[in-house]
């Protein structure tokens, strides 16, 4: 795993395609990579927990906002034109 890197400081999300960046939310470490744009034109990440292969969600960023598809013990939670702030809290909690 010597592709991935650790980022420093606030959040920055990747725009290098495929290189998974590890960056620190709240208490937990997370991947980041960046998938490129989707169908909408819209750039895209994957989430993921950076100790054990745990799928967190999906990041896209529109025009009014993110839009973060978050796996939930009770499902997958969407939240629509969110600031990348509220991303962080819900990851982090």
């Amino acid at each position: 795993m010597s592709e991935i890197e650790r980022s420093t400081g606030d959040t920055n999300l990747p725009t290098q395609r495929m290189v998974p960046v590890i960056q620190r939310m709240g208490d937990r470490d997370i991947e980041v990579t960046f998938l490129g744009t989707n169908s909408k034109g819209q750039p895209t990440w994957i989430l993921w927990n950076a100790h054990t292969p745990y799928l967190i969600g999906l990041l896209s960023q529109g025009g009014l906002g993110f839009t973060f598809e978050q796996r939930t013990s009770a499902g997958v939670m969407l939240h629509e034109h969110v600031p990348l702030q509220r991303v962080q809290r819900a990851i982090s909690s």
